[in-house]
């Protein structure tokens, strides 16, 4: 679940500086690390939702994500940089918030969200208050 909140993150940093989607596709390193982030996103609900009581409290939408990860993982016909950019700007939050939700309500994340923070304390500071945040 950590992985996903720092995923989420890292698609938010990555993208800050691009106005579209087009601009973001057209900046090779920063799409390739963007889709690599909503790859982990992806596999990592897939994971979750498995076990059936995250199923049963999670948005429909998250199927919607795991099957974004695949067409992303497999090149399904092409991605297209605009629906990318509409997920960024008007879905990503909703993601973060629900996700913190079925999380709290489903596990007891706090333990693994402070063992990140150690974990990246000493390498990104960014990604660190991002996670306390979560807390």
């Amino acid at each position: 679940i950590v992985d996903t909140f720092v995923s989420i993150y890292k698609v938010k940093s990555y993208t800050a500086e691009f106005k579209s989607g087009h601009d973001l596709q057209h900046s090779s390193l920063h799409w390739d690390a963007t889709m690599r982030a909503f790859e982990i996103i992806g596999e990592s609900l897939n994971y979750l939702l498995e076990d059936e009581n995250f199923e049963n409290l999670s948005p429909s939408y998250f199927r919607k994500i795991v099957n974004f990860r695949n067409v992303i993982a497999h090149g399904y016909f092409g991605i297209d940089a605009e629906e990318v950019w509409d997920i960024i700007t008007q879905k990503l939050e909703d993601l973060n918030k629900d996700l913190l939700r079925v999380a709290n309500a489903q596990f007891d994340i706090k333990e693994a969200l402070v063992s990140t923070i150690k974990e990246y304390s000493a390498r990104d500071e960014k990604i660190t208050r991002y996670l306390q945040t979560l807390l």
